[in-house]
């Protein structure tokens, strides 16, 4: 069979898995609605994460399976194959896919648990890397036998560092471990059991470490000291090697350069808190430094990642984020592969994946302001894409409410960036529309033009999604991102604020019909909009939220396991110092004023959340309870800060249709 029919005999199967297991036969032809259907967008992504082997036999991807999420694995060589399903160990949260050889599926899984220590009144998401041989179909947890040898059940279970391409029965993790000192100590790891031995040891502060193409060799590594701000490079490995740069940063900070990668001979690094692509290497044999430019037509003014190859570290390009993400090639034949692609699916941004060892197949995502995300299997020696699945196929673009931006001047002149995500068929000339407000996490973080399952469905409800990019957003340049330190609880608010009055004053949002909701950061904004604004927003729902300030704080400082990490650093420069600005930041807590709160308030919160703990909604609940205020509270079993599982999302789109549909419609 062609390598196209197998692809279509794939995307059949993989669409019929979704069909029987999470709609209830659900009829694609019953798509014409007047409200949209739920199970549409609460479900996960049909299509994720598409990997295809080394060798070119398989192609694995993420799609939903139960109530969780599975790998399936499809043979491109023999369609009739039985589709391979691998799910997540102990009904666990995965988080990534890979190929670890031509055989090996590796998976990045997070398993429920109870804390210890100082973390045990919160909820635990341990990290294991568990991988499965897709010829005997047999699982198992790399380096489960070491974890377990601890007097305590680790959280963390290992970096997967190397696949090791000439040795297709181990990997490279990474385990820290004392041994009379603690030392980040390096193990070869078999996939077929999951038993390891020592391969080597590196100091425990070494950060990033560098390795040969075929992950036998430590060729550099960085270290740091956050008690001395002292930075330092070595070239080499143990008695050999050699300190070739150094640099002394505030300890009241974080660093800002970092090591990524050796490039024809040097060491490569990237500087950030500076606007623009900021990168340059050392010549380990001279120390020399010099700047590094990528050649590539890269546009001016955003924030820019550089593009490694997978398989060999090779430096292949930058990815920014305009309003939309792209990449941007310089290394062929990544280049031409692109430009064939973008050609081939015109309108669309394409976004490279994976590529087999040979390069006779590459796969792709490609994304367009009425697509969601389409998966194909590109053949560069024949210039043929194939289809492999979609996002959200039952989707029309017709179904679809584009994505615009929408800046405007904040009251002190600052030029904030907006999205708008508006109802289908609609134009802002359409307005005034009732609104729900939907800040981003982070809170140096960004939203962008894409895709967003959560502002579609609100649109589809006839509601003008209000996303603003407030100070401190990420993406928008280093001046813009710093003009948001120390304003968490004060000036990202007020910019919010600026923002829906600039859409009421210009017709777009109607002022007796604005709601908010957010999860993380976007959660307390949530919280402290109606505090502060209790006239404007007339109801509120907050997903994982922060509602306490210095409460977060102290769980933070559990988590770390200290008062000056690197966490904690951020905070400082994000909030305000824990002990000089408590009286601030009590004031910005919702929890501590939920007396002026006038909207009703909805709280939901995914239980095994370890980024913002479950107490937190807790505590805002009594805040509110005690003030006699209108509320109700939501617990998503099993599910973490992101909204992992499909019945959470489904959970949070039936609380938004209750509250928005009593003071929106």
């Amino acid at each position: 069979m062609s390598v196209m029919k197998t692809i279509r005999a794939a995307s059949l199967i993989s669409l019929s898995t979704f069909l029987s297991f999470s709609l209830g036969g659900f009829n694609l032809s019953d798509i014409a609605f007047a409200k949209p259907n739920i199970d549409i967008y609460a479900q996960l992504p049909r299509t994720a994460s598409v990997r295809i082997s080394p060798d070119g036999k398989y192609v694995a991807m993420l799609a939903p399976y139960q109530a969780n999420k599975a790998i399936f694995v499809y043979n491109l060589e023999n369609p009739d194959a039985n589709t391979i399903i691998i799910p997540t160990p102990d009904d666990s949260i995965v988080k990534a896919i890979d190929w670890a050889s031509d055989k090996h599926v590796i998976m990045l899984a997070r398993i429920r648990g109870k804390g210890e220590g100082k973390m045990k009144r919160y909820s635990a998401l341990y990290s294991r890397w568990v991988a499965t041989n897709v010829e005997t179909q047999k699982s198992n947890v790399m380096m489960d036998d070491r974890i377990k040898e601890r007097s305590y059940r680790s959280q963390y279970g290992g970096s997967y560092v190397h696949d090791l391409p000439d040795d297709p029965d181990h990997i490279i993790m990474d385990f820290p471990e004392y041994t009379g000192a603690v030392v980040n100590r390096y193990y070869k790891v078999n996939l077929d059991t999951g038993k390891e031995f020592i391969e080597k040891n590196v100091p425990i502060r070494s950060g990033r470490v560098l390795r040969s193409r075929d992950g036998n060799e430590i060729i550099a590594r960085e270290e740091y000291n956050s008690s001395n701000g002292k930075y330092e490079v070595f070239y080499g490995y143990g008695l050999d090697e050699e300190l070739v740069y150094s640099a002394d940063f505030d300890t009241s900070k974080n660093r800002t350069t970092y090591l990524f990668a050796e490039y024809q001979g040097k060491l490569l690094f990237q500087e950030t808190e500076r606007s623009g692509l900021t990168l340059f290497t050392i010549d380990p044999k001279t120390k020399a430094r010099a700047p590094f430019m990528i050649t590539a037509d890269v546009p001016s003014g955003y924030e820019y990642g550089p593009i490694f190859d997978p398989q060999t570290g090779e430096l292949i390009g930058v990815g920014f984020t305009e309003d939309v993400y792209k990449e941007v090639y310089s290394a062929e034949p990544y280049k031409t592969w692109h430009m064939k692609a973008e050609n081939t699916l015109k309108g669309k941004d394409i976004t490279i994946l994976s590529r087999t060892r040979d390069d006779k197949f590459v796969t792709l995502l490609a994304q367009g302001p009425k697509e969601p995300g389409e998966f194909y299997l590109f053949e560069p020696d024949l210039n043929q894409i194939s289809p492999l699945g979609g996002s959200y196929p039952e989707l029309k673009p017709s179904e679809i409410g584009l994505t615009i931006r929408s800046d405007f001047k904040a009251r002190d002149g600052l030029e904030i960036p907006a999205y708008l995500t508006l109802p289908p068929g609609k134009s802002k000339s359409d307005g005034p529309m009732p609104m729900v407000v939907l800040p981003h996490g982070g809170p140096i973080a960004r939203d962008d033009a894409g895709f967003d399952f959560w502002a579609q469905y609100l649109a589809a409800q006839g509601y003008v999604v209000f996303k603003p990019q407030f100070r401190g957003s990420s993406g928008f340049g280093y001046d813009f991102e710093s003009a948001g330190y120390g304003e968490f609880g004060d000036g990202m608010l007020e910019d919010t604020i600026d923002g829906v009055n600039y859409l009421v004053e210009t017709g777009v949002a109607n002022p007796d019909k604005i709601c908010v909701t957010g999860a993380s950061y976007g959660g307390y904004q949530a919280l402290a909009l109606p505090v502060i604004k209790p006239e404007m927003f007339k109801c509120a729902l907050a997903v994982n939220g922060v509602s306490d300030i210095p409460d977060i704080l102290k769980f933070e400082v559990a988590r770390t396991g200290s008062k000056n990490s690197a966490v904690m650093k951020f905070w400082e420069k994000v909030i305000g110092d824990r002990r000089d600005d408590k009286d601030m930041m009590k004031e910005q807590s919702p929890a501590r004023n939920a007396e002026d709160i006038k909207a009703e308030i909805v709280l939901v919160h995914g239980e095994d959340d370890m980024t913002v703990p479950v107490q937190q909604t807790k505590i805002m609940a009594k805040a509110l309870k005690q003030a006699g205020k209108s509320s109700d509270v939501i617990y998503l079993p099993n599910d973490d800060h992101n909204l992992s599982l499909a019945q959470s999302r489904k959970k949070l789109l039936e609380e938004s249709d209750k509250l928005f549909g009593k003071y929106l419609d």
